[in-house]
């Protein structure tokens, strides 16, 4: 018993910031002699459609995976897409960094921005290096969704976007090894210049050490001659005051003769101090000598 007739009515509509395909309608009208058809709809977007039959040619069955795999190829591409902007930005960043790094330090850079420069590089290249790569992965799993044998049927429309994905990954890494070239090409010179700097600095410093050296010498040498003229300059002033306190002695003495000179009873008065002295230390004298004596005496006979 064959078909009589089939008319299918489908509806589909696509969602772009989704991706998903919703099936709105999905009409069937069979018409088989002595055959009978079953049809479910279910929620989800995937269409799923069972037929049973009563006759000998068998069941009838309608591809389920055609919304799982342009699901799945839409959110690829989305995924592709933000890979790639995320590379273009990372491959800015690195030309700036190349830039930066082959331009000539100005008077303003700071040893601080050479230094957050020089370190930042080499995340910059591992991270668009992980970035190639997975945009590389994304890819080949596009590739795959074109490849399964339940996937939509192949359309050229999605053939030339993953074309299109091989050429800008082919192009990215290009870029990346090109700037990559150009940022080490920059290192080299400015480390070439750099030591050429540092070697001009070091003959400069060697050719002027023994000048620096006869310079630091007669500087110490001038300090001496300086210390010992302070010290002569002390000595000739430590001489003049014992000059004048001599000179001030000798007036002092002539002072005093003159006025012994003037009063003639000075000298009278002078001499009779002077024995009352002499004969109080005599009585002195005789008096702790008869102690000492009394006492050995008193020793003696105890």
């Amino acid at each position: 018993m064959g078909i009589s007739g089939i008319q299918v009515l489908r509806k589909v509509t696509r969602r772009e910031a989704t991706g998903e395909l919703v099936a709105f309608s999905f009409t069937t009208t069979m018409h088989r002699t002595g055959s009978s058809t079953a049809i479910s709809m279910p929620s989800s977007p995937s269409l799923v459609v069972s037929s049973t039959t009563n006759d000998d040619d068998g069941d009838l069955s309608v591809p389920t995976s055609m919304s799982n795999a342009s699901l799945s190829w839409d959110q690829l591409r989305r995924q592709a897409r933000q890979v790639e902007n995320e590379i273009e930005l990372k491959l800015a960043t690195l030309s700036k960094l190349g830039a930066s790094v082959s331009s000539p330090p100005s008077h303003t850079t700071s040893p601080d921005s050479i230094a957050m420069n020089s370190m930042g590089k080499p995340s910059q290249e591992l991270e668009t290096e992980e970035l190639l790569r997975k945009l590389q992965s994304i890819i080949t799993s596009m590739g795959q969704v074109l490849d399964r044998p339940s996937a939509t049927p192949t359309n050229p429309s999605m053939i030339h976007m993953l074309e299109r994905h091989k050429d800008i990954l082919l192009d990215y890494n290009k870029e990346f090894r090109r700037v990559k070239s150009n940022i080490k090409a920059a290192q080299d010179r400015a480390n070439l210049m750099n030591q050429v700097q540092d070697e001009i600095r070091i003959f400069n410093t060697a050719n002027e050490s023994g000048s620096d050296y006869y310079l630091s010498e007669r500087n110490r040498i001038e300090g001496s001659h300086r210390m010992t003229d302070m010290i002569l300059e002390q000595a000739y002033a430590t001489r003049q005051d014992i000059a004048h306190q001599g000179r001030m002695l000798r007036n002092i003495n002539s002072r005093v003769g003159g006025v012994i000179g003037r009063i003639p009873g000075i000298n009278n008065l002078i001499s009779r101090i002077n024995t009352r002295r002499k004969r109080d230390t005599l009585i002195m004298a005789g008096v702790i000598s008869t102690c000492i004596i009394l006492i050995m005496l008193y020793w003696l006979h105890t």
